[in-house]
């Protein structure tokens, strides 16, 4: 929390007023994100630097938090259950040894294809959420017409609703709702791979529609692609190489638990994160 407050308040005006004066002294040859908008034909407005700040924090955030997070659950929960750790092992030792270069993990291309690999992943992001925070559509040209059930407190029925949306009314949901929905995530506050295989042990493509960390429509995030390269590569290397050495301390669920949001998910305020140790 406290670096992504430094980068919004005191890094990335820096870097932005650094990009003016590069561009001033004609030494940024559009190389960088700051110096390719200032050098566009965007209005001033668009240049300014409150907007270029929140731009480049949202660039920050959405790289590199979501991302870190998502692997900061799924190691929690692999050194946890080592059963779950030994099976996704045996898969990625199998795939480097039917690799191009026996030893070497393959590519992201081979990699996506294994599928307990990709169970544990879509795990780590529907217990990582993505962003925790309700994000909101308006609906500008028409009504919505809801249609759903619910359990009202204290019933064990469920009641058909319906209700009717007015235009111009902004809707929202959160990733935590979703993700915790019983009748799609059984136990669903338990860390489980294996809801993502069929019985054939491939991918349950029908769940995907239930996972919203990256959102869903149009204002999905434009870094899915990137995001899922990232995980794919780093939880092979660090499965492979990493944790066969590492161990927790001193850390419980309590400090992978959503406890509240801000924008993004967060556990409880005295916790220290996710600690380990490297062992011989």
């Amino acid at each position: 929390m406290e670096t992504l407050f430094n980068a919004l308040i005191v890094d990335m005006p820096n870097y932005v007023k650094k990009a003016h004066v590069d561009r001033d002294a004609g030494l940024d040859n559009s190389t960088t994100v700051f110096g390719s908008l200032l050098q566009s034909d965007l209005p001033p407005r668009e240049k300014s630097l409150q907007r270029m700040t929140e731009e480049g924090f949202s660039l920050f955030a959405a790289g590199t938090e979501t991302v870190s997070w998502a692997l900061t659950v799924i190691t929690y929960h692999l050194l946890t259950q080592p059963a779950l750790l030994s099976k996704l092992t045996v898969e990625l030792r199998q795939a480097a040894d039917d690799s191009a270069e026996p030893g070497q993990l393959p590519p992201w291309a081979a990699l996506e294809k294994r599928p307990y690999l990709g169970a544990v992943i879509h795990e780590g992001l529907r217990l990582s959420y993505g962003l925790a925070s309700r994000t909101s559509r308006i609906a500008t040209g028409e009504d919505l017409l809801y249609r759903g059930e619910w359990t009202p407190r204290g019933s064990s029925a469920l009641r058909k609703v319906e209700y009717v949306i007015p235009r111009g009314y902004a809707v929202g949901m959160s990733a935590g709702i979703t993700h915790h929905d019983e009748s799609v995530f059984p136990e669903s506050h338990a860390f489980v791979p294996e809801r993502w295989l069929d019985e054939n042990g491939q991918h349950k493509k029908q769940l995907d529609r239930a996972l919203l960390a990256f959102s869903k429509g149009s204002r999905g995030c434009v870094g899915i692609n990137l995001a899922y390269c990232e995980l794919h590569l780093l939880l092979a290397l660090l499965t492979v190489h990493v944790f066969p050495r590492m161990e927790l301390y001193e850390t419980t669920e309590r400090d992978v638990a959503y406890d509240h949001d801000f924008f993004n998910p967060f556990p409880v305020w005295n916790s220290k994160g996710v600690r380990a140790i490297i062992v011989r």
